[in-house]
């Protein structure tokens, strides 16, 4: 048989190699598994953010008091959807991914152009956006939507 020591050489540990060489490797071994843990809770969070889908109900209707009027007719593109158009009075239903809500209005007369930026809550998963309050600047363009 032949001599294998050459190939895998035989070294005794002294003791105080081996009271230290097992504590090292443990709390590398606790650290890299408790930073995987945290990446897969970090990469479920960010999954959900993102892949939550919300319904978005885009209204175009004057208000009861008056304090705003419905735009006559006009385009409306939400998150790069294809447009719609829209008339006065007319509400239509959109589903979005993600919390961010880009809305591009393009009124057929040309008075009205603009694109607005919000931010859908997390926990709603249906909106209001009221067109002409929108456009005119005012506060509450977007609420919460309940079926009744």
């Amino acid at each position: 048989m032949k001599d294998l020591t050459k190939y895998f050489p035989i070294t005794e540990k002294t003791d105080a190699e081996e009271k230290t060489s097992g504590t090292g490797t443990r709390k590398r071994t606790i650290i890299v598994r408790a930073a995987i843990i945290v990446l897969y809770i970090l990469l479920a969070v960010l999954m959900f953010i993102t892949g939550r889908s919300h319904t978005v109900f885009i209204d175009n209707r004057s208000a009861e008091d008056g304090s705003y009027n419905a735009i006559k007719s006009m385009t409306i593109t939400v998150n790069h959807n294809k447009p719609s158009e829209f008339m006065k009075g007319d509400r239509d239903k959109f589903v979005i991914k993600g919390q961010k809500l880009k809305i591009k209005v393009e009124s057929f007369d040309g008075k009205i152009e603009g694109t607005y930026t919000m931010h859908v809550p997390l926990g709603e998963d249906m909106v209001l956006v009221s067109v002409p309050k929108l456009v005119a600047g005012m506060e509450g363009a977007m609420e919460k939507f309940e079926l009744k």
